[in-house]
C-alpha cells in the first residue's frame, strides 16, 4: 500500500473544492460542506480516501495486464503544476506533457512520432561534431528548432505508441486532450475538482480533490508514481514466484 494517511491529506489541501458558484452537480455526491468564509466547497476526505486507496487496485490490474510495457502518460499544462508533474513523472519512468497539449497528439499521433524522431535527430546532431563544423547562424537556426520542439515534446520523447493511459491533474484545463482520449477509446485517470464534470466519459476513474493548489499537485502526482512503481516491483515478484 502506498503511504498516504488522513494527515497528509490535510496538509496538502486536498479537501478544498472550487467556488460554490462553479460546482458541477455530479461533483455533489463527494461533497462534505462549505467554507464560508472562502466561499468554495469542501470535500469529503472519507470520499478522496476511498478514491485514493482503489487507485492501487486499478493501477495493479492495468500492469498486470501489459507489466512493464504499461505506458502512463502524466498529463499538466497549468503553470503550478508543471514542474511537479515533471518530477513525479521521470520518478517513475513515465512519459509526461507539462507545458503545452499539442492537438492531435492522440489522434493524429503518426504525424506526432515525426515530430518526435526530428527532436531525437536535432538533439544528436547538436551534440556532433557535424554540428561544430557549421556557420553560427546556421547552429542557431538548429537550435532554435530544437528549443520549439522540446518545449512541448521534452517528456515524450521515447514515446514510440500511444500511452495506454492517461493521467490527468486538473480536467477543466485539458478539454483537447480529454477529448481525444475519449475519441482514441484511452483510459483516463484524472484528479477532478468540484467544478467539474466527473463522468465526461466511460473509460475514466476518478478522484475528487483541489487541482489548483500545489501542495494538492505534489500529493496526487507523488501518489500515482509511488503506486506505479509499487505495483510494478509487485508484479515482478509474482511472477518470479510463478516461474519459480
Amino acid at each position: 500500500m502506498t503511504n498516504f494517511n488522513w494527515k497528509k491529506m490535510d496538509e496538502a489541501g486536498v479537501k478544498h473544492g472550487s467556488l460554490t458558484r462553479y460546482l458541477n452537480p455530479r461533483m455533489l455526491s463527494y461533497i462534505y460542506g462549505k467554507n464560508i468564509r472562502n466561499k468554495t466547497h469542501i470535500f469529503d476526505l472519507n470520499k478522496i480516501f476511498d478514491s485514493c486507496q482503489k487507485l492501487s487496485d486499478h493501477v495493479n490490474c492495468l500492469i498486470k495486464k501489459k507489466g512493464e510495457e504499461l505506458t502512463i502518460l502524466f498529463l499538466a499544462t497549468k503553470k503550478q503544476a508543471q514542474e511537479i508533474t515533471k518530477k513525479h513523472a521521470i520518478r517513475c519512468g513515465m512519459p509526461y506533457i507539462a507545458n503545452k497539449w499539442k492537438g492531435g497528439f492522440l489522434t493524429n499521433f503518426e504525424e506526432i512520432k515525426k515530430k518526435l524522431k526530428k527532436l531525437w535527430w536535432l538533439n544528436n546532431f547538436i551534440e556532433s561534431p557535424d554540428f561544430e563544423n557549421l556557420a553560427k547562424k546556421e547552429q542557431l537556426n538548429y537550435k532554435k528548432n530544437k528549443a520549439k520542439l522540446q518545449s512541448v515534446y521534452e517528456g515524450v520523447i521515447k514515446l514510440k505508441e500511444k500511452p495506454d493511459v492517461v493521467f490527468i491533474l486538473g480536467l477543466s484545463k485539458e478539454k483537447v486532450a480529454l477529448k481525444e482520449c475519449k475519441k482514441m477509446g484511452i483510459p483516463v485517470i484524472a484528479i477532478c475538482n468540484s467544478n467539474c464534470n466527473p463522468k465526461p466519459f466511460e473509460h475514466i476513474y476518478v478522484i475528487p480533490g483541489n487541482d489548483e493548489n500545489t501542495g494538492s499537485i505534489d500529493f496526487f502526482a507523488e501518489l500515482m508514481a509511488d503506486t506505479i512503481i509499487e505495483s510494478n516491483k509487485l508484479n515482478k515478484e509474482e511472477e518470479k514466484k510463478i516461474n519459480a
